[in-house]
């Protein structure tokens, strides 16, 4: 599941290693004539609506579901089309089952598995969290297959498991990345790690969502992407159909009770989700999210989704971002008293979608890619808001104390490490508190221009692709056409 913002960790406290250089891919044969991208264009703002044309030959999940909340039960059926990128041909084809991850409370059953309708008898690897699908023949650089999976979800009532995220209680359900997710394929091979409870769980690459899910009527579905089409059935279910692209992972939130105001931003919808009671909150998130897609609009590039979603939820973790929607902590909406925390908290999760939904990387073995620059664009969002004095205030309450509660104690570490590398406290100063300050290292050494240049750049040049670390300091030192080696030392690479 998608990474785990822990800055009420980091509140409680006061918040490179040299990539593999990936063989040029094949030519894709193709798998599908290009009219057949129109049922994911309105996923995508207008304006952005050509990139599909421009994927390299993307994975296409079409899910069909069936939610029953007296259970709580989902299941139905994963059709996935699949192309192999790589320069060696595939001998199998891997699925990680998050809702198996250890002591989740929950468990997916995957009863069936066709390969281009072929049945197989596939196995299950790391702890349950992966299914490997034995192909009979190799699938050739370009070649592309279709699998089918059977499935059924098992959902926890009232769990308080990895941050209260996958869950099922009597006003709400959240749906994390519950379906067979292929992950990255890389020169490591296929990556099945399984990260810590305070880490990130999703390392996999920008697809395609076709959702269609069935449920009971009383029951609002609030999903990454974009509504389609919503038909009421005659025993009281309504099917909805969903679309997202290109997106990396996929989130359902299924309510009875939260109230929704939206506003627009361009031709973006932005949508804020509340408890009844939180109206305020509710109101006040929704401006939020509207004043950070517009600073990160103008300072990074254009957010490229249809729509934004915030939802207040029981989540434990502060904030969590998903592709087209962020979820938001129900205790930050009913703490009046931590408005800048909200906004904070908000302006980070806005930010994952440039620096992970957008331009992705390997959040598990390299977190501080995305963490740190979603970090330090809330900082930007203080900034355009409250003017250039925030910059110092910002980097002193979020930054700097989780950071040198770390430092004092000895534990200083290099950012440039997996999550596994860390204890808890110590992801949070390190990825969090540390890294964050390299960029306002190099803004410093670069001046505005050249640094936001940088960005509007590393935002471009990587869109629905997956970047190593040494991607950040060639394209920031490529802006500047300086050395910021040092600083990357300093605040990455050592102590």
């Amino acid at each position: 599941m998608p990474k785990r913002f822990l800055l009420l960790t980091i509140l409680l406290v006061a918040a490179c290693a040299p990539s593999p250089t990936p063989a040029p891919p094949p030519t894709p044969t193709p798998i599908a004539p290009a009219d057949d991208l129109a049922i994911y264009r309105p996923a995508l703002a207008p304006a952005n609506q050509g990139d599909l044309a421009h994927l390299d030959y993307p994975t296409r999940y079409a899910l069909t579901l069936t939610y029953d909340h007296a259970t709580p039960t989902l299941w139905g059926s994963a059709e996935v089309r699949y192309s192999n990128r790589q320069s060696a041909p595939l001998n199998e084809i891997y699925f990680r089952l998050f809702a198996n991850y250890p002591d989740s409370g929950g468990k997916i059953v995957v009863s069936t598995v066709t390969a281009n309708g072929t049945l197989v008898t596939p196995t299950l690897q790391a702890q349950n969290t992966a299914l490997r699908v034995p192909l009979a023949e190799p699938l050739a650089p370009g070649a592309a297959i279709t699998l089918r999976l059977d499935l059924a979800v098992t959902i926890p009532r009232h769990s308080d498991k990895h941050y209260a995220d996958f869950t099922a209680n009597d006003d709400i359900t959240t749906l994390p990345t519950i379906y067979p997710l292929i992950p990255a394929y890389d020169n490591a091979g296929w990556h099945l790690e399984i990260s810590p409870t305070y880490g990130d769980w999703v390392y996999a690459d920008a697809s395609l969502y076709a959702v269609t899910l069935t449920t009971s009527s009383t029951l609002t579905v609030i999903a990454s992407g974009t509504t389609i089409d919503r038909r009421e059935n005659d025993d009281a279910t309504t099917t909805w159909r969903i679309v997202g692209a290109p997106m990396r992972d996929f989130h359902l939130v299924l309510a009875n009770r939260l109230e929704k105001v939206s506003a627009t931003v361009g031709d973006v919808t932005v949508n804020s989700w509340y408890e009844p009671a939180d109206a305020a909150a509710g109101t006040r998130a929704l401006q939020v999210a509207v004043n950070a897609l517009r600073t990160f609009n103008d300072s990074f590039g254009a957010y490229p989704y249809r729509e934004l979603d915030v939802v207040e939820t029981p989540t434990t973790a502060g904030g969590i971002e998903y592709p087209g929607l962020i979820v938001i902590g129900r205790a930050l909406y009913q703490n009046q008293a931590g408005r800048d925390v909200l906004e904070f908290v908000i302006a980070h999760e806005v930010a994952h979608q440039w620096w992970y939904a957008v331009v992705g990387n390997d959040q598990v073995n390299a977190p501080w890619v995305d963490e740190a620059l979603a970090q330090y664009s809330a900082l930007l969002y203080f900034e355009k808001q409250r003017g250039a004095s925030a910059r110092q205030t910002i980097a002193q309450r979020y930054f700097e104390p989780s950071y040198n509660a770390i430092r004092t104690a000895g534990r200083d570490a290099p950012a440039d490490r997996p999550v596994a590398a860390y204890s808890e406290d110590e992801y949070v100063g390190i990825v969090y508190g540390k890294a964050p300050l390299f960029f306002d290292a190099i803004r410093t050494k670069m001046g505005d221009a050249k640094f936001f240049e940088f960005l509007r750049t590393y935002y471009e040049r990587h869109r629905y692709k997956v970047v190593f670390p040494d991607a950040v300091l060639k394209t920031a030192q490529e802006a500047c056409a300086c050395d910021l080696s040092e600083e990357y030392q300093r605040w990455i690479a050592g102590k």
